[in-house]
């Protein structure tokens, strides 16, 4: 079932979770593609591949992912990046297009978290994952993504 012009339902789902999506969650997720993933998807000029998806809230406590994850409410994706470099291009991009409200960097994971929360003050919420530990945007990281053009 197609979300959008690019991504189908079955990019979102995680193949070890029994639960699929409510009618609920299948709308926020076509809203994810097209307030976030779609601009995103233009912008960086490439296809864009899904490593996480839609999580129901059991499948994410077994994974590990946080309480309350914006995924298990279908309006996060995690995005495969080739490199570190890619990563903080595509978070200075994705700081720009308005739907995206949340932007998480993994440094050395190889993906970058967007979602579509609020955004608070006209920014996104923003936060790296460095060495297992989430916190803001190291200094050093922040000077690189603005660098990129970004507004974190």
């Amino acid at each position: 079932m197609s979300l959008s012009k690019h991504f189908t339902v079955l990019e979102f789902l995680a193949v070890n979770d029994p639960v699929k999506p409510s009618p609920e969650v299948m709308e926020s997720l076509a809203d994810l593609c097209a307030l976030a993933l779609e601009p995103l998807r233009e912008a960086l000029g490439r296809p864009l591949k899904i490593s996480s998806g839609y999580r129901s809230p059991a499948y994410n406590r077994l994974i590990g992912g946080a309480p309350g994850s914006q995924h298990c409410a279908g309006i996060a994706a995690d995005i495969l990046m080739n490199s570190d470099a890619e990563q903080l291009k595509a978070a200075a991009i994705a700081s720009n297009i308005k739907g995206i409200g949340g932007i998480g960097i993994y440094p050395g994971r190889g993906f970058i978290h967007v979602d579509i929360r609020p955004r608070i003050g006209g920014k996104p919420t923003t936060w790296a994952q460095i060495k297992g530990k989430y916190q803001a945007i190291p200094v050093e990281l922040r000077m690189a993504i603005k660098a990129h053009g970004g507004k974190v």
